[in-house]
């Protein structure tokens, strides 16, 4: 067996049997991994609150060629996210965060962006950072990491700069209003395209700034175009966000 020690993002914990657990989590090194914490549910298991969802660890594995489950062998909490659990839209978020990046993430593929986006994501929310900014800023550039949102600012089909935007319900894909004529399409808002536009250049610190902050009819837009997006990627729609919306309703 090979031993792995790194950094990791808890994305889901679930019950095995009566004392083990398994574990989803994301490491920049290696991707995506599932494992067995074998013990995790017993009353003095040395796993012991270090389980929890979004919570920043050092995990020790070992895994053996063709398994798809790696052995857990140690996890030591470096900064716990319970704090963004306080409450019910804490507890909906932070369920949002762990799902989506579970399906945009693969399993022993590095992926170092993601990770980072993530990290830096629980950071500001932790930090304070408005939770619908954070959760919007999230899902465009996890969006984008995937290659299916880029940053708007040519027509891919004539490579006009794009003014007014519109998104081809049937690709998912941002062209200009001219070049949407003839297809299915949905008008998009300028303040959304200038959120997308911002978002590829400035952090999320740097769009939290108070004289400078997107307007709650920009998130809305942004929410909506992103889900349109989502959707047509992975073919199906979040549970987490099905149940975030039917309990909180659009913010």
């Amino acid at each position: 067996m090979i031993a792995h020690e790194a950094e990791a993002l808890i994305l889901d914990v679930f019950d095995l049997q009566e004392r083990d657990r398994i574990v989803t989590f994301l490491t920049a090194e290696h991707g995506k991994k599932r494992g067995v914490a074998q013990g995790a549910r017993t009353k003095f298991s040395r796993f012991a609150g270090h389980l929890q969802l979004l919570s920043k660890l050092r995990v020790a594995w070992r895994e053996k060629e063709g398994r798809e489950l790696v052995r857990i062998q140690s996890a030591e909490t470096l900064r716990p996210a319970a704090p963004l659990q306080e409450d019910l839209e804490g507890i909906l978020l932070t369920s949002y965060l762990a799902e989506h990046m579970s399906e945009f993430s693969i399993e022993d593929d590095p992926s170092s962006a993601l990770y980072r986006l993530l990290d830096t994501t629980i950071e500001a929310l932790l930090g304070g950072v408005d939770a619908d900014l954070a959760a919007r800023y999230f899902e465009v550039w996890v969006l984008r990491l995937a290659g299916v949102l880029p940053v708007p600012r040519e027509c891919p089909l004539c490579g006009r700069t794009l003014q007014d935007a519109a998104l081809l319900e049937s690709e998912g894909a941002i062209v200009c209003m001219a070049c949407s004529d003839g297809h299915r399409h949905t008008a998009i808002s300028p303040s959304a395209v200038g959120f997308l536009r911002r978002s590829g250049r400035e952090n999320l610190a740097a769009m939290s700034a108070q004289e400078r902050r997107p307007t709650r009819d920009a998130l809305r837009a942004v929410e909506s175009l992103a889900g349109q997006v989502r959707r047509h990627f992975l073919q199906a729609e979040l549970k987490s966000y099905r149940v975030m919306r039917d309990t909180l309703g659009s913010p």
